[in-house]
């Protein structure tokens, strides 16, 4: 049922990502309350936000929100996603959705019987230039599309500098793939609209730290209908830092740096110019929790699909890593919800 009354979102892990939502659920008008272990993060949080705070999400649950995200470390988004879920709350999970297909799977299956619903923190979904992409798609603008290109390298970008959960395999489930190749993952499939994904191709590289996960990684996805993707990530490359995004079809083609404001279209006449395209500029976690906050008044339905469609990067990121430990390509796991189409939903 719409209502214009504030909802109520409970922001469970306040660091860096929490801070980031809070300010845009404070921005949207909504009323917020925080948990985390940390007594001087929930300090740090009641001074900015003038919010309640607690020592765990079940406390917060008990005292009456309307809503969670979950931003702590993925090792632990199942049990705090679950917990919400059946509590009848709604939930936004920051990516990726947990730490392990078989933790992912669960929380996929919470979902599902949940009265709530669930959503996953796929942010370049919401940049002007991956809906503007989306939509030339739809108006055939493209022809058929054949290949996307995704991108996302840094420099001296490893999180906490290496010392904090993101190079904890126990906590994290991996590396640089689990903290940006699922951005893009989510990207290139998200523009190609989910296709099935049949075969997964990669090599996964520690190069530049002590710790045991990934920094770097390369790898290919050959989709059911003869598309491909190809994907580039690092925490610390050796080249000039890039979020890009490359889409080729038989009639044009497009590329964008993710999170500006330009677009550029490429028709497969050689003869025609490069045309640049503005777009607006998007403040992409801003859009992601308008929708989320609109969707739990009950003012626009939830997207559909996204629980699925994040097991589905869930399998692809564990097929890389398997591809990479046995240097053979992969078919990606099918239990549960089919993502090629023979799985027990298929």
């Amino acid at each position: 049922m719409a209502t214009d009354t504030p909802v109520r979102v409970g922001i469970v892990g306040l660091g860096t990502i929490g801070q980031i939502h809070a300010n845009r659920i404070d921005t949207l008008g909504g009323e917020l309350a925080g948990a985390d272990v940390d007594p001087g993060a929930r300090a740090t949080f009641e001074d900015e936000f003038g919010a309640p705070t607690y020592p765990d999400h079940e406390a917060l649950f008990e005292s009456g929100v309307d809503a969670v995200i979950v931003g702590v470390p993925n090792g632990v988004h199942e049990r705090v996603a679950v917990d919400a879920l059946e509590s009848g709350v709604d939930v936004l999970i920051e990516k990726p959705l947990a730490h392990t297909v078989e933790s992912a799977r669960r929380i996929a299956d919470a979902a599902r019987d949940a009265d709530g619903f669930c959503m996953v923190g796929f942010t370049m979904r919401y940049s002007g230039q991956t809906e503007r992409v989306r939509a030339l798609r739809d108006a055939g603008e493209f022809g058929s599309l054949s290949h996307v290109d995704v991108t996302y390298l840094r420099r001296g970008g490893v999180p906490g500098s290496g010392d904090g959960w993101f190079t904890n395999q126990d906590l994290a489930g991996g590396g640089v793939l689990m903290d940006l190749g699922v951005h893009v993952i989510d990207l290139a499939l998200h523009v190609l609209d989910y296709p099935d994904v049949i075969e997964v191709s990669g090599t996964v590289r520690s190069e530049h730290g002590e710790y045991a996960v990934d920094d770097s990684a390369t790898g290919l996805l050959r989709l059911a209908d003869g598309r491909t993707i190809s994907i580039d990530v690092s925490w610390h490359g050796t080249c000039a830092p890039e979020r890009s995004c490359v889409v080729r079809g038989s009639e044009a083609g497009a590329a964008f740096v993710v999170g500006e404001s330009e677009l550029s279209l490429v028709s497969a006449d050689a003869g025609e110019p490069v045309e640049s395209v503005s777009v607006s500029g998007t403040d992409m976690h801003l859009a992601e929790d308008r929708e989320f906050v609109e969707a739990v008044a009950g003012n626009r339905e939830p997207p559909a699909g996204i629980i699925e469609e994040a097991l589905t990067v869930q399998r692809v990121i564990d097929a890389l890593y398997e591809s990479s430990a046995s240097g053979t390509a992969i078919r990606p796991d099918s239990q549960g919800t089919s993502i090629d189409g023979e799985g027990e939903n298929g």
